[in-house]
């Protein structure tokens, strides 16, 4: 393969995630508080001027990044070539100031090794991979996702939220709270034994008190809104009522105690947003995979240091939102997108 082959493969690759192309052989993709310019071309090509485009496009950045919402700026400039004593001068002249950063990496297609200037870094955005797959031809999965735009207004999550806060509101006023947590929790007697598996639905709607529903509240509307662009209305709302579906029976297998509260429902949120931030960047979910991958850990982990936290639902609902969206980004789908 030649190195024109390889930059070509390369440039298939990660335009798939989340990189933009905003000039001739330039890329860009922001990782909040980090944004990164990527420069590709071969060992052949003129290095000199390809850095000083990148250098005016970062200091560009620069000037916007109170609106792009970037503290730091990496440039990468990546050669591509066949000769391995071969090493561009650029790769000796690594730069690192306080919030822009310029980095230089050497690709040799006959050892299929990157090279780095000293103490730069080898890895970045899995970059190196996609690298060594341009350099064999190999491709990534094709993903069905949807256009992250298509959808305005996430109106079933408000919908789903308005329900909590009646329900709750006409249990307080009426005095009937305890009531309606009895009639329609969920517990092994009732659904298994009474056969009332409604209560496997209704449960995803109902909360002991202020507190808990003001703390599911912050999660449902941050990743419901979010995860209803990605799938519109319909996808979303199946994704909701599943994921709540797979926690409420994970509670009832494993866990046997009355329960109620949307929590399994909004962990499968965070599952399916984490999995697409993974595949597709920072654009889908707000926030970079490292922050989502913290956030779920330990969002799971508290749940395992407080009393009369319901863990199983929140570990059934999280791994059948992730599921879900797997199974939604890469299979087939023949139905029109809403």
């Amino acid at each position: 393969m030649t190195p024109e082959e390889c930059i070509l493969q390369l440039e298939k690759l990660i335009l798939q995630k989340d990189f933009r192309c905003v000039s001739n052989g330039i890329y860009l993709r922001i990782e909040h508080p980090i944004c990164y310019l990527l420069a590709v071309q071969s060992v052949q090509d003129d290095i000199t001027l390809r850095q000083d485009i990148v250098r005016q496009m970062a200091i560009q950045m620069q000037q916007k990044s109170a609106e792009l919402n970037c503290t730091q700026t990496i440039c990468l400039y990546l050669c591509i070539g066949t000769e391995t004593d071969r090493m561009p001068t650029l790769l000796q002249e690594t730069e690192r100031m306080s919030t822009l950063h310029h980095i230089a990496w050497y690709f040799d297609l006959q050892t299929m090794q990157l090279n780095t200037a000293q103490d730069s870094p080898k890895k970045l955005l899995g970059l190196e991979k996609y690298l060594r797959m341009a350099a064999q031809g190999e491709t990534l999965p094709q993903d069905y996702l949807p256009n992250h735009a298509v959808i305005k207004k996430p109106i079933v999550t408000w919908g789903i939220w308005s329900i909590c806060v009646i329900l709750l509101c006409f249990g307080m006023l009426e005095g009937t709270q305890e009531t309606l947590l009895t009639q329609y929790c969920i517990s092994r007697q009732t659904v298994f034994s009474l056969g009332e598996y409604y209560r496997l639905l209704t449960s995803l709607f109902f909360h002991v008190g202020w507190m808990h529903l003001a703390a599911n509240s912050v999660y449902l509307l941050y990743f419901g809104m979010r995860s209803e662009t990605v799938l519109g209305h319909a996808r979303f709302l199946v994704l909701y009522l599943l994921s709540g579906l797979g926690g409420s029976l994970c509670s009832l297998l494993f866990s046997g105690y009355p329960a109620v509260g949307a929590s399994g429902a909004i962990f499968g949120l965070l599952g399916a947003m984490l999995f697409v931030t993974k595949q597709k960047g920072a654009q889908y979910s707000g926030m970079n995979y490292a922050t989502m991958l913290l956030l779920a850990v330990s969002a799971l982990g508290m749940g395992f240091l407080d009393v009369g936290v319901d863990n199983w639902a929140h570990l059934g609902g999280f791994f059948t939102g992730l599921l879900f969206m797997i199974g939604m980004m890469y299979f087939p789908r023949s139905t029109k997108e809403q």
